[in-house]
């Protein structure tokens, strides 16, 4: 009994420092996707902003295993990166367009004069 309650223990332990044990990475910067599984099949759950710090526990196919608002997510490995970074959005300017509008050249030549209308029937 004594070894099994040690072995026990010990089992516990193992499982715990297991779960606990956590690296840090970051989101790139780009919004990234979170998923509820390790693939694009998976539903999206919400969306990390950029430089946002994750805690990551497990990788399977590519994909990034973290803990998010007390869940587990995914989000591909790709887009994380293992140092801090910061963000800035870019900034968007808007230049109106240069008017492309010519007004028509004058192309009305009124007829010319003759002597009259042609006949001395009058």
């Amino acid at each position: 009994m004594k070894t099994f309650l040690i072995s026990a223990t010990l089992a516990a332990a193992a499982l715990t420092a297991s779960i606990a044990s956590a690296d840090q990475a970051w989101v790139g910067q780009n919004h990234l996707n979170y998923r509820t599984g390790p693939g694009l099949n998976y539903a999206v759950a919400g969306t990390f902003q950029p430089c946002h710090v994750l805690d990551t526990y497990d990788r399977q196919y590519g994909w990034v295993q973290v803990l998010h608002q007390g869940q587990y997510y995914w989000v591909h490995q790709d887009y994380v990166v293992n140092h801090a970074c910061t963000y800035t959005a870019p900034q968007h300017t808007y230049t109106p367009p240069k008017p492309t509008y010519t007004p028509p050249k004058k192309t009305y030549t009124p007829p010319k004069k003759s002597g009259g209308y042609g006949g001395s029937n009058y």
